[in-house]
């Protein structure tokens, strides 16, 4: 399982967790677990979890990991760039008098 282009991290593991239920291997190894997790995970979103965590992300606990990622998605915005309309600013004239 691999990251979607315009997906968030979030949403990644969100899905992680989703698939992992309905799917028969629940009862895989932590290990194997947190191998496929990173490996579908952007270059981007493990280089910030070896910013908050403490070094090589790979080297702590599956469940560390998770609940890692959710308190770097928490701070994280949904909104994108460039969605910010102008035109949509209200054109009240300022109020003053006219001479």
């Amino acid at each position: 399982m691999t990251s979607k282009e315009d997906e968030t991290l979030e949403e990644y593991i969100e899905r992680f967790q989703y698939n992992l239920q309905i799917s028969s291997y629940t009862t895989l190894p932590r290990d194997v677990l947190k191998t496929t997790l990173l490996r579908g995970m952007k270059y981007e979103w493990i280089e910030i979890l070896n910013l908050m965590g403490q070094g090589d992300i790979s080297r702590e606990e599956y469940d560390d990991i998770v609940k890692l990622c959710i308190r770097c998605s928490c701070g994280s915005t949904r909104t994108k760039l460039g969605t910010h309309d102008p035109l949509s600013r209200s054109n009240r004239v300022a109020g003053g008098g006219v001479t």
